[in-house]
């Protein structure tokens, strides 16, 4: 049979047979070209997941062509909410250390302000203790549990004007004068100061056993009644005070 071919085949059999085959073969992709318009193919003649990503060209698909939800975040938008968490916790950390600090200044004021209350009293105990406060701002009316007056009876059997004793306070700034009635009956006035209202103490001054007592008061004097350890009436140096 090869021979009855190899008999038959002529140059021009060869060649319309070779140029068949090279229509076909090489120029059959240009023929579908011509036959195919441009801008014809559309999603139903792409065959599903067809498509790779070799077929794109680079940066060629953007803006509403792509679904955001299916990409991953970018490093720099990463890196930007680390950063803004870094900066948040930064600012609490900050706001914290600010209130330790208001907090630590509010306590630092009030410790001041406690030590400087007790300075106060101790200041105003020692000067009533030493005679050194004089002055009747100290002792202003209305300030309940403040000396209105004060006295030290430095003579227990006789009358006695304590005025410049140095252990007195009368804040009308009157005399002060004491009168012995008898054993252990006194009577102490401060003159020009209202005894209405407020509070009267006296105790007994001294090393002995002797104690004393308030037996009444009223307008600017004061009753006083001193007693041994046996309850009998005796003469005795003895301390009053008069408060809001």
């Amino acid at each position: 049979m090869f021979t009855r071919l190899k008999s038959s085949a002529t140059y021009a059999n060869v060649a319309s047979t070779t140029a068949l085959i090279i229509a076909i073969g090489g120029g059959g992709a240009a023929v579908a070209a011509n036959l195919v318009p441009a801008n014809s193919v559309a999603s139903k003649q792409i065959i599903n997941n067809s498509v790779k990503s070799a077929d794109l060209k680079n940066n060629g698909v953007t803006g509403a062509d792509v679904k955001e939800s299916t990409l991953r975040k970018v490093p720099s938008a990463a890196r930007a909410d680390r950063a803004a968490r870094a900066d948040g916790a930064t600012l609490a950390d900050r706001a914290t250390l600010a209130d330790r600090a208001t907090l630590a200044d509010r306590a630092t004021l009030a410790d001041r302000a406690t030590l400087a209350d007790r300075a106060s009293s101790a200041d105003t105990a020692n000067g009533l203790a030493s005679g050194a406060i004089t002055s009747p701002n100290v002792f202003a009316a209305g300030k309940l549990g403040v000396a209105r007056a004060y006295a030290w009876n430095s003579s227990a059997s006789a009358n006695s004007n304590l005025t410049n004793n140095g252990y007195t306070y009368n804040r009308s700034g009157g005399a002060v004068n004491v009168v012995h009635n008898s054993a252990g009956n006194y009577t102490i006035t401060f003159a020009g100061l209202n005894l209405g209202g407020g509070n009267v103490v006296v105790s007994g001054y001294g090393g002995g056993a002797n104690w004393c007592k308030v037996s009444g008061w009223g307008s600017s004097s004061i009753g006083v009644l001193c007693f041994n350890s046996a309850g009998a009436a005796t003469d005795s140096l003895w301390t009053i005070a008069v408060t809001e």
